[in-house]
């Protein structure tokens, strides 16, 4: 597997001003309809400090949908009932309560900051744990804290008496995963700073899929799926921006190899 996070050489100043390496990692769970006829009802989050490792101020607060009707779907997953959102607070007034961090991160980012709007640089940790682990069986949250593995003890007993898909639970386990993320790919950048930035940018481009999710070649691990297959999507109309994205990178890599194999001396025989 190709380096999905290369590696750059440290030049590491004396003068240089450290960033804030506190995220506040949130999750947030919904009515389960399209955005623009969602309702969030619960909020979660942690802050993680990635230069220590340190994990803390759980905040989590129920809202009121302001009579969005919650889907049997989205009810079946979180186990959030209307008697349990009574006397919530509205989504303005809970909201505000997670404002105010520079730096946000969640699970599937461009969902979470769909729904909250809050200004602030964000992290998507799934499209970073495709760079981190590539070779994991599956990247949804749970399949990491049981494939990568997590090492969740320091969050044990704040999860002891919830379950996956309740907010700071989610919030809980996706800050281990940062924490873990950071820990496999800052050695990698010339500073801490970098490695920001190019969390940042990962996250806002399409995911670099470790396997396709369809067709021919679905659940493949991308080293194997043929180059004429990847030149394919990428010429093909309509295709997931994802597998686009994930196709064109993979064929500049094989077309970078073939090339430095051509430009290779030939060994000397005697």
């Amino acid at each position: 597997m190709p380096d999905l996070f290369p590696p750059v050489a440290a030049t590491p100043s004396l003068f240089a001003g450290m960033p804030d390496l506190v995220v506040r990692v949130i999750d947030v769970e919904t009515a389960g309809h399209r955005l623009e006829d969602d309702a969030v009802i619960e909020i979660g989050s942690v802050d993680v400090d990635l230069s220590a490792g340190a994990i803390f101020d759980p905040r989590e607060s129920l809202v009121d949908p302001g009579g969005v009707e919650i889907s049997p779907g989205a009810r079946r997953v979180h186990r959030i009932s209307d008697e349990m959102l009574a006397g919530a607070p509205d989504f303005a007034t809970a909201r505000s309560r997670f404002a105010g961090a520079p730096i946000y991160a969640a699970q599937r980012a461009s969902f979470d900051r769909s729904r909250l709007a809050l200004p602030g640089r964000w992290l998507c940790t799934y499209k970073l744990a495709l760079r981190a682990f590539p070779e994991v069986r599956a990247h949804g949250l749970q399949s990491l804290v049981k494939y990568v593995p997590l090492d969740l003890s320091d969050v044990a007993d704040r999860l002891r008496d919830s379950h996956a898909h309740r907010a700071l639970y989610d919030a809980l386990c996706t800050a281990v995963l940062l924490r873990r993320i950071a820990q496999e790919l800052m050695p990698r950048c010339a500073d801490a700073a970098d490695f920001l930035d190019r969390a940042e940018r990962v996250s806002a481009e399409p995911a670099l899929l470790a396997r396709l999710r369809f067709g021919r070649h679905k659940h493949v691990p991308i080293r194997e799926v043929p180059t004429d297959y990847l030149e394919w999507l990428v010429r093909e109309p309509g295709m997931d921006a994802d597998a686009v994205f994930t196709a064109k990178h993979h064929v500049a890599l094989r077309e970078r190899a073939a090339m430095a194999a051509i430009a290779r001396p030939l060994p000397v025989t005697a």
